[in-house]
């Protein structure tokens, strides 16, 4: 899990330059909707400063507590991702005794 005050060493990504915002009264930049559509579903950002004073913006999700488990146990999230995959493949069997498949797992 990354953490504040994390040190990122090495970057091994090429950057565009796509806008350049201008900072408000109250010190804010706003990113505006063309990247936030780039990003699609961040909701959060994790900020770098480097030496020089670049900034860069790594999108995050954050994470409903009760779910969280799931991303902290890799065995369950390989079923999962599995689970997901097979289901989009179409490989689904239909249960009609709920309880009953609950009971045989």
């Amino acid at each position: 899990m990354n953490t504040l005050g994390e040190v990122v060493n090495i970057i091994d990504e090429q950057f565009k330059a796509v806008d350049v915002k201008n900072v408000d009264s109250k010190n804010r930049i706003s990113l505006g909707e063309k990247i936030l559509k780039v990003l699609k579903k961040a909701d959060a950002f994790k900020i770098f400063i480097g030496r020089d004073g670049d900034i860069l913006l790594r999108p995050m999700v954050n994470i409903p507590m009760k779910e969280a488990w799931v991303y902290k146990n890799p065995k369950v999230l390989k079923q999962i991702r599995q689970g997901l995959t097979e289901a989009k493949k179409g490989n689904v069997k239909e249960v009609k005794e709920l309880d009953a498949f609950f009971e045989s797992l």
